[in-house]
């Protein structure tokens, strides 16, 4: 069994660092795919600012601190990562995702309406797999020793 100790202010800082990382570069991969190249139509500068701006920052710091200030220091591990992939699934994947399909009917930026299934799965698929990679890097000795020192 592991002992848990207080985190430091530093550890608090890496959740952050990490969700925000994840979301602004997994959005980005989704601005590019959906609101590019299979749905170029509308507004670039709209389209950029949803999904780097509001959906990027905004979904990546609510998810860092919700890690950072939920469960580091409680749990650590592999029944961490679980947590981390579970809270990811819910809150990112079936949450945000709902918020972002039913935002997307009225604005129509990234095929909504056209694929409504494909939109949702993308980001069901997408959540959990971030969630994990986020709860190995946070919660494993491993994953804390892993990546450049900013991130640390």
């Amino acid at each position: 069994m592991t002992t848990l100790t207080r985190p430091s202010e530093r550890a608090f800082a890496r959740p952050l660092k990490l969700a925000l990382l994840f979301s602004i570069l997994g959005e980005a991969v989704l601005l590019l795919v959906y609101g590019f190249y299979l749905f170029p139509e509308g507004s670039w500068f709209s389209k950029f600012m949803w999904t780097i701006v509001y959906c990027g920052m905004g979904m990546g710091g609510a998810f860092g601190a919700v890690v950072a200030l939920g469960l580091l220091g409680r749990v650590d591990g592999w029944r961490a990562i679980v947590l981390t992939t579970l809270l990811a699934t819910v809150m990112l994947g079936i949450f945000c995702n709902v918020l972002c399909l039913r935002l997307d009917m009225t604005f129509g930026f990234f095929g909504a309406r056209e694929s409504g299934l494909l939109f949702m799965a993308s980001g069901i698929i997408l959540s959990p797999l971030g969630g994990a990679v986020l709860g190995w890097l946070t919660f494993t000795e491993a994953g804390r020793n892993f990546g450049p020192d900013w991130l640390k």
